[in-house]
């Protein structure tokens, strides 16, 4: 078949990494919905509550997201109070900080996230999860190396 038929597009990877994480989205911003978090903003949160606050830049890289990106995803957040901008080291470097509200959102939001990712580890199977946890961590690592 060629390039431009269905053969094409069920062959490439990107296409299917892509619609399976779209799909595990759907799932955990499903279990996630009582706390009206997405998994975005979810994944934000984790990120921030384990470490000290980072720049918009730092919490950027260690999302593997653009700045551009962070900040759209931050601005929910701060309009519900859930994180707050603090002056970083110079005029232009923010920091991201949780309020008290956001580690409560968050503490609250962890037990949603547990019970998806208990319900995805369900779907697919524990080694299966965990083979496919390998997979995507050595393929990331692969791909960074480029």
């Amino acid at each position: 078949m060629s390039e431009s038929g269905q053969y094409w597009l069920k062959g490439c990877t990107c296409f299917r990494l892509r619609r399976t994480a779209r799909r595990m989205t759907q799932i955990y911003d499903q279990y996630l919905a009582p706390s009206g978090l997405t998994l975005t903003q979810y994944s934000l949160l984790a990120n921030l509550v384990r470490r000290d606050p980072p720049s918009v830049h730092d919490l950027a890289e260690v999302m593997g997201m653009d700045r551009t990106t962070v900040t759209r995803n931050l601005k929910p957040l701060l309009a519900r109070g859930l994180l707050e901008l603090a002056r970083g080291d110079d005029r232009r470097s923010k920091l991201v900080r949780v309020t008290g509200e956001g580690q409560r959102t968050w503490d609250e939001a962890r037990a949603l996230w547990r019970a998806a990712q208990n319900d995805i580890n369900r779907r697919l199977g524990d080694a299966e999860t965990a083979e496919l946890h390998r997979l995507l961590d050595q393929s990331f690592d692969k791909l960074a190396e480029g």
